[in-house]
């Protein structure tokens, strides 16, 4: 599962870099295997490999042209990975979509990123909460009305009702997670929240040159209808030795930013004497030098991994590894609601306190908080027990807290 991150994996992030790197040649781990991406006669549309990374000796998007990212099945984050230099006069894009009009959806999620919450079909079939650690809860329509339905967050604290998303996720972007979807929006039918902006990395072996008309864009989903229901912006990290220009890095919440729903951005670089990006928002915005694409890349013997947390059964149904992030469930009718998750942690080494989050297509949300103790084995699992509607598809996230 995806996850925000917890002091513990901070703490390990913290000792991963040795000293030693920085007086190193840099190197994204790109293969180079698809040669060089051009994006100057036409937009492209690039399907992402099963885990998300693409392996290119150059990268160039031209002015006037967008380069954008068709999600895969586990929905990982986007890692534009090159060999040389990468320049982007154009705009790369991997933002989350309103929910349409029709058909009655909610809005899809950028790469990496969480879709908004389903709309309700009448009483008996209330809307869906959003999907994503921040997602926002179904409700009603009309923005100040009792009961609205709520945007997702990410980086910034939202204004307005409860049912608002809450922040989460680390400033440094590792691990690297999407935007949150807002809550969908009760009628016959009602309408579908804003998909959460995508998560991406970008990182080059030499420089990342951003132009005047330069953009990377991670927007969150416009709302729908007269309520606050917008996505949250998603994750742009930008990762190079030398990190230039002058274009944009936006990751504004959806209806641009009027709801205070933004993502995250962070530029790791060793040389920043020519990094005058303009970055939106710059209050969620951080600057370092941590050259690392994955936090434990550069133990390459396998004694240190990045911890890892996966649902391996939900209701009696096996899970494989790497599933990724949407375990779904529905139960036929006269089934017994009462049912357990099991849930595994790898390399955390430590108490490591979890949430479980249930979210049916239709209704609100729940949730279990617990702890798995992964000292004494490793990995370690840990069953919960849950409660699941009936004839009602759930997913189920497990996050760390």
């Amino acid at each position: 599962m995806r996850s925000s991150i917890p002091s513990v994996l901070a703490a390990f992030i913290a000792m991963a870099l040795p000293s030693s790197l920085l007086g190193q040649s840099f190197d994204t781990g790109s293969t180079g295997a698809l040669g060089a991406l051009n994006v100057a006669d036409a937009d492209a549309t690039v399907d992402l490999p099963a885990d998300g990374r693409l392996h290119y000796t150059t990268v160039n998007v031209a002015a006037g042209r967008t380069l954008r990212f068709r999600r895969n099945a586990l929905n990982t984050p986007v890692y534009l990975l090159a060999q040389g230099v990468v320049t982007i006069n154009g705009v790369i894009d991997v933002s989350g979509s309103a929910a349409p009009a029709s058909p009655p959806i909610g809005g899809s999620g950028g790469p990496g990123g969480f879709d908004g919450g389903k709309p309700g079909f009448g009483a008996e079939f209330g809307p869906g909460d959003g999907y994503g650690p921040g997602a926002g809860g179904g409700g009603n329509d009309g923005a100040g009305s009792p009961g609205n339905a709520g945007g997702g967050a990410y980086g910034t604290t939202r204004n307005g009702p409860e049912k608002n998303g809450v922040v989460y996720g680390s400033p440094l972007l590792i691990p690297l997670i999407g935007g949150s979807g807002g809550g969908g929006i009760s009628g016959q039918p009602g309408q579908g929240g804003g998909g959460g902006g995508g998560a991406i990395l970008v990182a080059s072996n030499v420089r990342i040159e951003i132009g005047e008309s330069g953009q990377v864009r991670s927007n969150g989903g416009d709302r729908r209808g007269n309520t606050v229901n917008s996505g949250s912006g998603g994750a742009i990290r930008l990762l190079a030795p030398k990190v230039s220009g002058t274009g944009i890095l936006n990751v504004f919440g959806g209806n641009s930013s009027s709801f205070n729903n933004h993502g995250r951005i962070r530029v790791d670089c060793l040389d920043k004497t020519a990094l005058t990006l303009r970055f939106q928002p710059s209050e969620t915005t951080t600057v370092g030098a941590n050259m690392f694409v994955d936090p434990f890349g550069s133990f390459s013997s396998g004694q240190r991994r990045a911890p890892r947390l996966d649902i391996i059964d939900a209701a009696g149904t096996a899970i494989p590894l790497n599933t990724g992030s949407t375990v779904q469930v529905q139960l036929p009718f006269g089934s017994s609601t009462n049912r357990t998750v099991t849930i595994r942690a790898q390399d955390f080494n430590a108490d490591v306190p979890i949430r479980l989050t249930l979210t049916p297509d239709n209704g609100p949300r729940s949730f279990v908080d617990t702890n798995i103790v992964n000292t004494t084995s490793n990995p370690a699992t840990l069953v919960v027990p849950v409660v699941l509607p009936v004839n009602n598809l759930v997913t189920i996230h497990a996050w760390t807290r």
